[in-house]
């Protein structure tokens, strides 16, 4: 039976919950970031060399441009390249529709992503397709220009992070539709949908330590994402089951930085599940929060610190990320106790890598 500790973890998301999503609804209104969400749709054409020019700036942040090429798309993103020699990239726009025009050019109508600080986008400047399909380094690493919706052969680079590593734990992002992440020791995560993912470790299963997670995307606006999930895992040495209930909430604090919170319950445990606090949703109650940066490159940086109530410790992380176009590398330093100063994954320091890839 599930007794007094299921009902202390089911009480404890209900109060937690709407005090999130209250916060969240707060930081829309003190933080917009993104003008519009990026592009869903990959950027590989025929004609590379395609441009439009921008001839009409309808508002303050809707412009028209007239091409002569019929290869653009709805929901594409798109560079804006200054007319002045030397200057190049000034910004990013996203293609809300395309019409013919009686000459038979085209006309192109977008609306404004990301501009720069030292240039405006001016009547004459051209627009040109953009690869994110892999590495481009004229799409620099920022929170305007992550992009979330589903879309076909993007680069994981440009994607939210679903996972900060084995050590750290779950974002509050899920998986697109029909995406999947593997890692090196036999985790599968698979979208459902794009606000429902499970998962479950290969290897634990095969062993008889059954085991199942599941993520569910509540609320996502522009500068916010709440989510909620369940995690469960048979331990063969105990003969007992255990069962977690998480909240996340990852926030964009800034143009290079996005917060992300964890609130994980333990409703279920075995008798050693305080020597294993290193993996925050088996067994145990803790409290998580950090930073994630984002470089120039789209790598990035992770720190933060955790409290687990069990063993009343304070922890923490710091963590960097190098992503390609799929592949995700992490090297970590990660403490179970920052007031025992030895090497040990169960009440000291320790450090991990980790390694995985995201279709």
């Amino acid at each position: 039976m599930l007794g007094t500790r299921f009902w202390v973890a089911v009480l404890g998301l209900l109060l937690v919950s709407p005090v999130v999503m209250a916060s969240a609804l707060a930081m829309d209104e003190e933080v917009p970031i993104v003008m519009r969400e990026p592009a869903s749709e990959p950027a590989y054409y025929a004609n590379q060399d395609a441009s439009a020019r921008i001839d009409h700036i309808i508002d303050d942040k809707t412009i028209k441009a007239t091409t002569a090429f019929n290869d653009w798309r709805v929901g594409e993103t798109v560079a804006v390249e200054s007319q002045k020699s030397g200057v190049g990239i000034i910004g990013f726009l996203e293609i809300i529709g395309v019409s013919n025009n009686e000459d038979g050019t085209f006309q192109v109508t977008a609306e404004l992503q990301r501009q720069s600080r030292l240039h405006f986008i001016q009547l004459g400047d051209q627009i040109y397709h953009i690869n994110l399909s892999s590495d481009n380094n004229k799409y620099k690493g920022t929170t305007d220009l992550i992009i979330k919706r589903r879309g076909k052969n993007i680069s994981a680079k440009y994607k939210p992070l679903f996972t900060q590593g084995v050590s750290v734990g779950e974002t509050a992002e899920t998986l697109w539709e029909n995406e999947y992440v593997m890692s090196w020791y036999g985790q599968i995560n698979y979208g459902i949908t794009d606000r429902l993912s499970v998962g479950t470790i290969i290897p634990g299963d095969i062993a008889g330590a059954y085991n199942g997670s599941g993520k569910f995307r509540v609320f996502a606006s522009d500068s916010n994402t709440f989510s909620i999930g369940a995690n469960t895992a048979h331990v063969p040495s105990d003969n007992s089951n255990t069962l977690n209930f998480t909240v996340y909430w990852d926030s964009i604090s800034s143009e290079s930085v996005i917060s992300h919170t964890m609130f994980t319950v333990a409703a279920m445990s075995f008798a050693n599940a305080a020597d294993v606090t290193a993996v925050k949703t088996l067994g145990t109650t803790s409290f998580q929060t950090g930073y994630e940066f984002i470089g120039d490159n789209w790598d990035r940086i992770l720190l933060g610190p955790s409290y687990n109530f069990e063993t009343k410790a304070l922890g923490g992380y710091l963590t960097y990320v190098k992503i390609w176009d799929r592949f995700h590398f992490s090297l970590s330093l990660n403490s179970t106790d920052v007031s025992s100063f030895k090497l040990s994954a169960t009440d000291g320091y320790y450090v991990l890598f980790d390694a995985y890839w995201r279709f």
